[in-house]
């Protein structure tokens, strides 16, 4: 099967939306020519922000993306070919080509994690709420969770560079399937293959080819920290941490969430405690120390996003000490209540 047909790089230039746009190449992906604008994501894949002229009045956005050529990306095709969720991008359309699969999957319009925790750092960008970032991992967690249950699918690369924050309404969108692989071929999967050093589970990084529920479980978790905190976990590590020479001592350096987060002192204590042990279980070092299935990770979050809807509790009496003094001193009930009204 012919591959994509591209044009020669250069700087050409296209029209889109009244403004002239500069773009890497043009791709034709079956009957589709698309204009490629820049990369996107991590740059360990090619990916590409990309514009048809063509689709619908005035052209539209898509992704375009480009896998090696392996039998279990046919089959993860198929699959999300059919899958449809809105915690990732649809498949539109691909073709094999020799060096492997050209893949046009719907634009997802946002700023990507990776760009928006710089500008926390840099104080461009206030920082979520914690009932927020509560909300936004809850939906990402689900969309995990789907592709695990519905496909058996395990995503392989979550990390800032491949999450997208949107807008209206605001969530987290996974934006690449390139590193995705069924339960039964993540074995075979080449060595640094969606790996990264600090969003990557220990057990990741140490075999280079295992993955599963518990390895997203553990890359989300890193995003829900570093989204409270505006920094990573174990000290900086993440995942690294469940490494020699760290492994013994990075478990007592993890610092729950609660004590490194701006507005932690105004949560209420019961809630802070909920939400440690929620964050924490999921960064745990070793796989069986997380939570032990989707349900219970989902049920966990759940409950903690409802927690944080709920409205605050009035606050206590305070003069309830005045009031105990003052029957014991006999005072008139009279002078008792109008001193609890005050």
């Amino acid at each position: 099967m012919p591959g994509p047909r591209r044009s020669p790089p250069g700087e050409a230039t296209i029209t889109i939306r009244g403004q002239r746009l500069p773009y890497v190449e043009r791709c034709r992906v079956r009957r589709r020519d698309y204009y490629l604008l820049h990369p996107v994501g991590s740059p360990h894949r090619q990916r590409f922000r990309a514009f048809d002229p063509f689709a619908g009045p005035g052209g539209d956005f898509f992704q375009v993306q480009f896998w090696s050529d392996d039998p279990a990306a046919v089959r993860n095709l198929r699959l999300l070919r059919r899958f449809k969720d809105e915690a990732f991008p649809r498949v539109v359309e691909w073709e094999r080509h020799p060096a492997g699969h050209a893949v046009a999957l719907t634009w997802v319009e946002g700023i990507s994690l990776a760009e928006y925790f710089d500008h926390l750092r840099q104080g461009r960008r206030p920082a979520v709420d914690p009932g927020q970032a509560v909300r936004l991992v809850r939906g990402l967690a689900n969309g995990v969770c789907h592709l695990h249950k519905e496909l058996r699918i395990c995503h392989g690369d979550i990390q800032p560079a491949n999450v997208v924050l949107t807008s209206h309404p605001s969530r987290l969108t996974l934006i690449d399937f390139g590193s995705a692989w069924t339960y039964e071929s993540a074995v075979g999967r080449d060595k640094g293959d969606g790996v990264h050093p600090s969003y990557s589970a220990p057990e990741v990084l140490a075999s280079h080819c295992v993955s599963g529920f518990h390895a997203d479980q553990f890359s989300v978790s890193v995003l829900f920290y570093e989204l409270l905190t505006r920094q990573l976990p174990y000290q900086g590590l993440g995942g690294q941490a469940g490494l020699p020479p760290w492994s013994k001592s990075a478990a007592e350096a993890l610092v729950p969430p609660s004590e490194s987060i701006p507005v932690g002192d105004s949560l209420p204590r019961q809630l802070k405690q909920h939400l440690d042990e929620v964050v924490l279980r999921g960064l745990a070092l070793t796989p069986e120390k997380r939570f032990p299935d989707r349900h219970a990770w989902l049920d966990a979050l759940f409950e903690l996003h409802t927690r944080f809807r709920l409205p605050s509790k009035p606050a206590r009496d305070d003069h309830w000490l005045t009031r105990l003094v003052a029957w014991c001193a006999g005072e008139p009930r009279s002078r008792r209540n109008h001193e609890g009204e005050q």
